[in-house]
């Protein structure tokens, strides 16, 4: 190999170096970019994450509220149906009463006629 060759490889090789550097560089840039993009997705991610952990917290709290009113509804319900039966056994009681009383009164305007 005479010095020419030699110098013609040479050149061939740094050139081959400076491309290989070139896109090294641009690799390690476009890698630097993909890394940014992560991280910002990353950070919306967790932020949404943080958003849904709230609104179920709310919504655990809001079931608790309406467990409480629909305990105290049922609770009303039921005192509720204990009255009605309550009054519709006076009811009974006041109309056997009633009879009773028409009765007495019939015998007597009947006796007076």
């Amino acid at each position: 190999m005479n010095n020419e060759e030699f110098e013609r490889r040479m050149a061939f090789f740094l050139e081959q170096q400076a491309r290989f550097d070139a896109n090294l560089a641009k690799e390690q840039e476009r890698n630097a970019e993909a890394r940014t993009k992560q991280q910002e997705y990353a950070a919306q991610v967790n932020a949404r994450l943080d958003r849904t952990d709230r609104q179920i917290a709310e919504l655990v709290g809001f079931t608790g509220i309406l467990r409480d009113a629909l305990i105290g509804l049922t609770h009303h319900a039921e005192r509720h149906d204990r009255e009605m039966a309550d009054m519709i056994k006076r009811g009974k009681e006041t109309d056997a009463r009633l009879n009773a009383l028409v009765l007495v009164v019939e015998r007597h305007l009947s006796g007076h006629q």
